[in-house]
């Protein structure tokens, strides 16, 4: 346990108090870090991302720190509905195995859904879990979730709701353009490699650029390897 601390949290829907499982950030340090940002820890070594979601006990309304307060005219009384009069009271706030973690984050998902949140916040909950899949090798899984997040970030991109948040425009359009590549959507991942190289504030982040490039290259192999 010496791994984890608890938080003590409010329900952002009914305002319950309940404590949740976060994991020590010393505790948590990867060994490799794939192209589309999903950290591989060692085996051992809890998993933050198994404890990114916060689930009530008292309404099971499931939500993470990028979820916003404020929630769109009716939908608490849809969450009550959809959610909240089917749950049954328990606490997701321990230990939690893999199973659990996905369990947390499909709850989430249905959660942002049914709350309208923010397309961005909805494509970080997916493909988080397309990461968990990802290190159990359930690669159907794993592409299922890849898919509906690029769905949302391109969704995002679309509407710029990712202002005001820590994703930039430059990192929204480099996860499009890698995740369409991880999803053999190669021309469509040259494009938004091509947008970033070609962004009038590239400059302003040398990291995401040079990480650009270099799936530009990789995806454009992959295409002509595809024909």
């Amino acid at each position: 346990m010496e791994d984890f601390y608890e938080k003590e949290v409010n329900c952002l829907c009914c305002g319950h108090s309940f404590s949740t499982l976060k994991v020590r950030s010393r505790s948590a340090v990867p060994y490799k870090i794939d192209s589309d940002f999903c950290p591989h820890y060692k085996e051992g070594t809890p998993n933050p991302h198994l404890y990114y979601v916060r689930v009530c006990p008292e309404c099971g309304f499931a939500f993470s720190d990028d979820f916003s307060k404020n929630f769109p005219t009716g939908t608490k009384e849809i969450i009550k509905a959809k959610i909240s009069y089917e749950w049954r009271k328990h606490d997701l706030g321990q230990l939690r195995d893999t199973a659990k973690g996905i369990e947390t984050l499909k709850l989430a998902i249905y959660s942002a859904t049914l709350k309208k949140e923010k397309h961005s916040v909805l494509a970080g909950l997916c493909l988080r879990l397309a990461w968990i899949y990802r290190t159990e090798n359930k690669q159907n899984d794993e592409q299922r979730f890849l898919q509906l997040a690029l769905q949302e970030y391109e969704e995002s991109y679309l509407y710029s709701d990712f202002n005001g948040s820590s994703m930039s425009e430059l990192r929204i359009l480099f996860m499009i353009g890698e995740l369409s590549r991880r999803l053999g959507q190669y021309t469509k991942a040259v494009s938004y490699f091509s947008k970033i190289i070609e962004h009038p504030k590239r400059n302003e982040e040398a990291k995401i650029l040079n990480m650009a490039r270099a799936q530009w290259q990789i995806a454009a192999e992959e295409n002509r390897e595809s024909k």
